[in-house]
């Protein structure tokens, strides 16, 4: 399967975006990710959500946005068809060629729904693209990760009764639970890597002088 692995959190904030949009639409920021985290999340959710999608490993970001789409579903949104979110999520938990079938094929004629585009982007982790085993034609890097920024961005829009705002903020906590391993796929499996969730340094408090001045 052509999966691509997650990136570290002082991974180039570039270099995760590439995953996700052309070289000419990249902004120049020269950050680590989860620098570029820390002022995106409150800047330019839209930037923010598609660095998430970029960051995290094919299987994660699938994950991610399974999850944005079972969210929309809980407050009477229309993501797109239910089953076919049964059967994404039934890949993310055992990904192999069998539960990709159940999923679709690239290039399957569907809605343009956040769940048909996240279909997609399981469909793209093949390794062959062409119905002729004999010549293969391997599937272009990241486009599984571009398909999972789309199908975001679009339940964005598809957010009830909200302008976006607050939802684009719950899908950036929703992706950066899933960076720190606090939502699985699975109840025992454990964090395998540091995630992209920004780091707030507190300054240690002063305790020199009149101890009533730091009160």
């Amino acid at each position: 399967m052509s999966l691509l692995p997650v990136l570290a959190p002082a991974a180039p904030a570039s270099e995760a975006l590439a995953r996700v949009m052309d070289a000419a639409d990249i902004p120049e920021s020269g950050r680590g990710s989860a620098n570029a985290m820390a002022d995106w999340a409150e800047s330019d959710p839209g930037l923010a959500l598609r660095l998430i999608a970029g960051w995290l490993s094919t299987r994660e970001a699938i994950w991610w946005s399974a999850l944005c789409q079972a969210q929309l579903l809980k407050v009477a949104g229309n993501p797109g068809p239910v089953p076919l979110l049964s059967a994404i999520i039934g890949w993310t938990c055992e990904p192999s060629d069998k539960t990709r079938a159940a999923v679709g094929a690239p290039g399957d004629r569907g809605d343009a729904s956040p769940v048909a585009m996240l279909a997609q982007a399981v469909a793209f982790t093949t390794d062959n693209l062409s119905p002729v085993k004999n010549h293969p034609v391997p599937c272009p890097p990241g486009v599984a990760h571009r398909m999972v920024a789309l199908s975001v961005l679009t339940a964005v829009k598809l957010w009830p009764g909200s302008n976006g705002g607050d939802c684009r903020q719950h899908f950036i906590e929703l992706g950066l639970d899933v960076s720190d391993g606090k939502l699985p796929w699975t109840p025992d499996l454990a964090p395998s890597h540091p995630g992209l969730r920004p780091v707030i340094v507190v300054p240690p408090r002063r305790t020199d002088g009149n101890i009533w001045e730091n009160w």
